[in-house]
């Protein structure tokens, strides 16, 4: 049975949260009273994202009294991802000034698209570095921190490509497969181990309409979801105690297809559907 998942008072630390979707997951948790840390790179934007969150984090249902409430419900810090050093400092910088981080949302990432051998080696590495290597950084720097009480959380964004092939971004595609197998390995071994309070998310939508996916034609029975549906049903799905979390409905549905179909009959059934096309009117950023 699922365990629901209380967030009121708990510090969610969320990457990629000056704007977009990262924005709306910080959002979401603030009006269930979560205080916030959140990371990005462009100082300015955090700020004022950090500037609109701060009456409401942390007070849902008088949670917090005058007299015990923490000085801020939320902190940001210009942080890097990619730089292992950078995580690791901020972590604990974290921990020692605002409190114990309870949730980490892995929501930092980037898209490259177009043909394979025209992308430069600099953007192709950006990708893996943004997308796969930061969360492993995340995990790296939280994971010890959430052992030592006991309890944690980590929602990692993934991607319907982390299902299946997608012409015109093997990279991203590739990034996204390393997610849910980094998540599945990550979660089994904590089973094993008996840590049963660490708990993890993947959030696998389909393709959402930002600007990194400009251009982008979704296929039959895959519509395009706004940003916030698409945040709306991922922080649902978390707050329900999910593991995984797909969505439209046919991204339920695609392991199950490519599993039972032969690899030609799949490859058409993507083909008609439009997959295989999708990206390649891409321009995003």
């Amino acid at each position: 049975m699922k365990k629901r998942v209380d967030v009121a008072g708990k510090v969610v630390l969320i990457t990629g949260a000056a704007r977009g979707m990262g924005k709306l997951w910080a959002e979401h948790f603030a009006r269930d009273g979560a205080r916030l840390v959140l990371w990005d790179l462009d100082q300015a934007e955090l700020e004022k994202t950090a500037a609109e969150l701060q009456p409401r984090s942390g007070r849902k249902q008088g949670r917090w009294r005058r007299a015990d409430r923490p000085p801020s419900d939320v902190r940001t810090a210009v942080v890097d991802v990619t730089d292992s050093r950078r995580v690791h400092e901020e972590a604990a910088a974290t921990a020692a000034e605002f409190g114990p981080v309870d949730v980490v949302v892995n929501n930092a990432g980037i898209v490259a698209g177009g043909k394979f051998e025209e992308m430069p080696e600099a953007k192709l590495a950006a990708v893996l570095d943004v997308n796969l290597k930061s969360l492993v950084w995340l995990h790296s720097a939280f994971l010890p921190q959430m052992l030592a009480r006991g309890t944690g959380h980590f929602v990692n964004v993934s991607s319907a490509s982390g299902f299946i092939g997608v012409p015109y971004m093997p990279t991203y595609a590739a990034s996204k497969w390393g997610v849910i197998g980094f998540t599945e390995s990550l979660r089994l071994e904590m089973e094993l181990a008996g840590h049963m309070g660490i708990r993890f998310t993947l959030f696998c939508p389909s393709y959402v309409d930002t600007g990194m996916f400009r251009g982008v034609r979704a296929p039959l029975l895959v519509p395009l979801l706004t940003p916030e549906k698409a945040v709306q049903q991922g922080y649902a799905g978390f707050r329900r105690g999910e593991y995984m979390v797909r969505v439209p409905l046919m991204v339920r549905f695609t392991p199950a297809l490519k599993a039972l179909l032969p690899q030609k009959v799949f490859d058409s059934v993507s083909e008609i559907l439009g997959v295989t096309t999708s990206m390649r009117d891409w321009r995003g950023h």
